[in-house]
């Protein structure tokens, strides 16, 4: 994939100005070759986009080839005003958008496409004539595109936490940051159990940890390693309950939503009557207490950043064993058009793997 963690949403009005800009200018550059290509239409509809864009079931933008010169709009098309119509889940042609071609093996392209290809449900109408300078230009909006846009990746999963580690890294190495932390030795984990099964093939807890080792900072994937233990701060629980809650974009929620959201946390996060145990909890196992204000400035960003970037499936979409008080759909967490279909996890796991 493309460097870093992208700032535009894919397909949103903001993508949609800067990729017309590139189309601009790549049809400027290969105006010559283009004379022939007569008049297309290319149309992208991307289904469940984030909710916090409040933007509904999905975004979509078309493009009109004349020839050497293109218009890029946000908004649907018909089958019948396009040459050819794609049509797939938000998060799945997102992270298909942040593969770049340029400088990369194509082998390794070639089977990031066939893995992520696997993962949604396609509608494609019609088709467009093999066109050489066609193909460039629209090779040169992909990769241009491909570092600005924002990948979804599933909450907590590996992938997902690579752009934990962009966002705390880029953070701590700054000059701003990177003075007030030259002394700090603390460890941060989060740590979620009963994963799902296409999202964790082999059972393997979710989570991420952070430390701080006088100013050199380590994020990682999974529970915090034996040898780091033990944490300074712990989070650990139930993963499901707490997915809806964890990619929350605080800044952009409404106040219905931040009631509806209150109301779910009450109901979900009740203690177990087995138990008497909440589902999850917050702990300080070496007894070192809160983390010191110097790194904790450096994570005010993380989680709304990283919810931007988090994929939008429940559990309970495609696993039927999830308690009724975390399987409903929320409109704090989702539009209401959101349609799981679009996702084939039913099927695959997030790696293109077969379901067992």
């Amino acid at each position: 994939m493309a460097d870093g963690i992208g700032d535009l949403t894919f397909a949103s009005e903001e993508w949609v100005a800067q990729a017309g800009q590139v189309l601009g200018a790549a049809v400027e550059k290969h105006a010559g070759g283009l004379a022939d290509l007569g008049r297309i239409t290319l149309c992208e509809v991307a289904h469940n986009p984030p909710a916090y864009l409040h933007a509904g079931a999905s975004l979509a933008w078309h493009a009109h080839f004349g020839g050497p010169s293109v218009s890029v709009h946000a908004g649907e098309l018909s089958p019948e005003a396009c040459d050819l119509k794609i049509q797939g889940d938000h998060s799945i042609m997102s992270n298909l958008g942040r593969i770049r071609f340029h400088g990369r093996d194509p082998k390794v392209v070639a089977a990031a496409q066939a893995r992520l290809q696997k993962l949604s449900r396609w509608e494609i109408d019609g088709s467009v004539p093999e066109h050489p300078a066609l193909a460039a230009v629209l090779r040169s909006l992909h990769d241009a595109m491909a570092e600005r846009t924002m990948p979804r990746f599933v909450w907590m999963t590996p992938e997902w936490v690579s752009c934990a580690r962009h966002i705390v890294s880029t953070r701590a190495a700054s000059e701003k940051y990177a003075d007030g932390i030259k002394n700090i030795v603390y460890a941060f984990a989060e740590e979620f159990t009963d994963t799902p099964r296409y999202a964790f093939p082999d059972g393997a807890h979710g989570g991420f940890w952070i430390r701080c080792d006088h100013g050199e900072v380590t994020v990682g994937a999974g529970p915090l390693p034996e040898g780091l233990q033990p944490a300074d701060t712990l989070t650990k629980g139930v993963y499901t309950p707490v997915v809806p809650v964890g990619r929350t974009v605080n800044a952009a929620m409404t106040d219905p939503e931040k009631a509806e959201q209150a109301d779910y946390t009450r109901a979900a996060f009740r203690r177990e009557e087995s138990t008497g145990e909440p589902p999850v909890s917050q702990t300080s196992p070496s007894g070192k207490g809160p983390m010191p204000r110097e790194l904790a400035r450096i994570l005010v960003p993380l989680h709304d950043e990283l919810s931007k970037r988090t994929s939008g499936e429940l559990p309970a979409d495609y696993d039927l064993d999830v308690k009724p008080a975390w399987a409903l759909p929320l409109s704090f967490d989702r539009d209401a058009g959101y349609d799981p279909s679009w996702l084939r996890y039913d099927e695959f796991d997030i790696y293109g793997e077969p379901r067992g």
